[in-house]
């Protein structure tokens, strides 16, 4: 159980996994407060300092702090399907959906699914990870170092800016389902503990990014290939390898500094009048570039 937590403003001691300060009401970030658990930050700078090792008994010394100072740069990607970005976009006073948030917009199963039911473990995982009731407050994304998404949950990128989400965001390995998946550590109706080490704040987010792919450098890489290697796009949402960021809180249009639509999916999606509407929308809001 993590230790307990210094409110900012009051100095009493609280819960990481509170919403608010009980003492004082002043707001918290539970994603950020257990990234910053003590224990927590010991075990990813081992992690780091093995990954940083590693590169150096390689001869890439050079190249893991390269593609440090490329992740420093990184942003926080979003993808989406055309229905939501036109409703952030057309109504800029609407929130950016949770998984949670739209539980009550959801048909009940007949039967189980045939597969791995996901909508299941996200709930026990998200609740290891966050604690029950700051779990509905969470909003996902990617570490990108470009406008590039993963393109399977739609084909429409937002751009988070860092400057509104940086202090309320947090980094985790990869997706975090399929994180406790491959670990083999998720059973659905038990009690899931979160290995130390794979989460940090989001000034850490190239450190837990070294931990993770120190493993895959390779003396005949270029900068270029930087990219590709953080974030990497599969056909299915299960093919995607990427640092999984969390962002604490609410977001709508006005919380994104640019938006990156893939013209071919728009024009079969739209006739021609009200995808000009919807790109005129978005320049307004100075999301959509020139």
């Amino acid at each position: 159980m993590p230790s307990p937590i210094e409110c900012g403003e009051c100095g009493r001691d609280i819960s990481p996994f509170a919403m608010n300060c009980g003492i004082c009401g002043r707001q918290q970030f539970p994603n950020v407060n257990l990234a910053r658990e003590a224990e927590e930050q010991e075990a990813l700078q081992r992690r780091y300092d093995d990954a940083r090792a590693l590169a150096a008994a390689n001869g890439l010394d050079d190249l893991a702090q390269q593609f440090e100072r490329h992740v420093e740069n990184s942003l926080a990607v979003m993808c989406v399907k055309f229905e939501e970005l036109e409703r952030l976009a057309l109504h800029d006073s609407e929130l950016k959906s949770t998984f949670y948030g739209l539980a009550d917009t959801r048909v009940p199963r007949a039967r189980p699914p045939a597969g791995t039911d996901w909508n299941r473990i996200r709930e026990v995982a998200d609740t290891a990870i966050f604690g029950d009731h700051a779990k509905g407050h969470i909003r996902f994304a990617a570490l990108s170092t470009s406008a590039a998404g993963l393109t399977a949950y739609g084909p429409c990128t937002l751009v988070c800016s860092t400057e509104l989400i940086q202090k309320r965001a947090s980094v985790f390995e990869k997706n975090s389902c399929q994180f406790f998946v491959d670990l083999g550590k998720l059973e659905i109706g038990s009690t899931v503990k979160v290995p130390k080490g794979y989460r940090g704040t989001w000034a850490a987010r190239a450190k837990l990014a070294l931990a993770k792919l120190a493993n895959r450098l390779r003396a005949e890489m270029t900068s270029h290939q930087f990219s590709g290697m953080l974030l990497t796009a599969g056909v299915t949402t299960a093919d995607d390898d990427f640092v999984e960021v969390h962002i604490c809180g609410p977001m709508s249009a006005r919380t994104f500094e640019r938006v990156v639509i893939d013209d071919a999916a728009a024009e079969r999606h739209y006739a021609p009048p009200a995808l000009k509407d919807l790109k005129k929308q978005l320049f307004d809001l100075g999301l959509l570039k020139d």
